[in-house]
C-alpha cells in the first residue's frame, strides 16, 4: 500500500506545490486555516480522480498482482497523510505570517479551524470517491455539482420549514460546548468516512476494466 500511496504523491508532485502556494495565499488574505485547509483537500482528492482518468493509470494497476482493496485503501489513507500535510502548512504559514509580517493576532490556528479542515477533507473524500469509482471522472463532476445544488437547496428548506422552532433548537445547541459539538460531527464523519471507504472497495471490486 506504502508504493500506491507513494505512487500518488510522486504524480502529483507539482500539483502540491501548486496546493502550498493556495495555502499561502488564503494566509496572505488572512482567511481561517479552515478555508484554506478544506480548499487545499478537495483541490488534492479532484486532482487525483482527474490524473487516474487522464492516465487511465487504473487500468496499467489493474493488470498487476495488486489486491483492488489496497488500491482504494492507499487512496483512503493518502488522504488523510494529505490532511495532516495541509494542517501542518497551514500551522507554519501563520507562524510566519505573524512572526515576519505580523498580519495575524495569534502564532498558531486555533486547533479546532484545523480540526474542522481535516473533517471537510474527510466528508469531501467521502463523497468524491464512491462517485468516481461508480461513475467517472467525466460524470463526478456533474454528480458532485448536482449533490452541493441539492444540500443548498435542502439547508434553505430546513430553514423555512424549521423557522418557528428556531429558538428552541438554539436552546438544545446551548447545552453542549463547541468542543462538544465539534467533536460529535467528528464522530459523524469518522463514521461517513469508514462506510464510504467499505462502500468504494466494494464498487472497485465490481469494476470490469
Amino acid at each position: 500500500m506504502y508504493s500506491l500511496i507513494l505512487k500518488d504523491y510522486l504524480m502529483l508532485k507539482r500539483m502540491l506545490l501548486l496546493i502550498v502556494v493556495i495555502i499561502a495565499f488564503f494566509h496572505i488574505l488572512q482567511n481561517p486555516p479552515t478555508l484554506a485547509i478544506s480548499m487545499a483537500g478537495i483541490f488534492f482528492i479532484s486532482s487525483i480522480g482527474s490524473f487516474e482518468d487522464r492516465s487511465n493509470s487504473h487500468i496499467m494497476l489493474n493488470s498487476l498482482p495488486l489486491n483492488r482493496k489496497n488500491i482504494i485503501s492507499s487512496k483512503y489513507v493518502g488522504a488523510l497523510i494529505f490532511g495532516v500535510f495541509a494542517v501542518i502548512m497551514s500551522v507554519i504559514f501563520q507562524a510566519v505570517f505573524y512572526f515576519v509580517f505580523h498580519i495575524y493576532d495569534h502564532p498558531f490556528p486555533e486547533v479546532k479551524h484545523l480540526f474542522i479542515g481535516m473533517l471537510c477533507i474527510l466528508l469531501f473524500t467521502s463523497i468524491y470517491f464512491p462517485i468516481l469509482y461508480k461513475f467517472g471522472e467525466k460524470y463526478t463532476r456533474i454528480v458532485t455539482m448536482f449533490l452541493v445544488i441539492a444540500v443548498i437547496a435542502f439547508g434553505q428548506i430546513m430553514m423555512y420549514v424549521l423557522k418557528d422552532q428556531v429558538y428552541e433548537i438554539q436552546q438544545f445547541l446551548s447545552q453542549f460546548t463547541v468542543n462538544q459539538l465539534i467533536f460529535a460531527g467528528g464522530l459523524i464523519i469518522a463514521i461517513i468516512y469508514l462506510v464510504s471507504w467499505f462502500c468504494t472497495i466494494k464498487i472497485y471490486e465490481a469494476k470490469d476494466f
